[in-house]
């Protein structure tokens, strides 16, 4: 079932925000439900400078065409960025892993 729809506007992180404007040891927090490799892609140009990322992520497709947990810890391993952590894990009514948090470090 669809809650609903909205239109956003969308930016690359660079554009809103300077590289040098990011001081480190700087955290990327990432909460775009099933946008995350677009979003990191939209960050890829200013992602070194970020000693952490900290992103949410699913097990199991909860919006069309996401990309799931495994896709994102590759994409994010093959730019230098090692899982540190897994927090908040959710399940769902059958004790499946739905989507946790995950913490990815330098």
């Amino acid at each position: 079932m669809q809650a609903g729809t909205a239109s956003i506007r969308v930016t690359r992180l660079s554009d809103a925000l300077p590289a040098g404007e990011i001081v480190a040891p700087a955290l990327l927090k990432l909460h775009v439900q099933g946008f995350e490799l677009p979003a990191l892609a939209g960050c890829e140009d200013v992602l070194e400078r970020f000693a952490w990322v900290y992103v949410e992520c699913s097990f199991m497709e909860l919006y069309a065409g996401q990309s799931l947990a495994d896709e994102v810890i590759a994409w994010l391993r093959e730019r230098g960025l090692r899982l540190a952590g897994v927090y908040n894990m959710s399940y769902d009514d059958r004790g499946r892993a739905v989507q946790a948090d995950f913490l990815f470090g330098q």
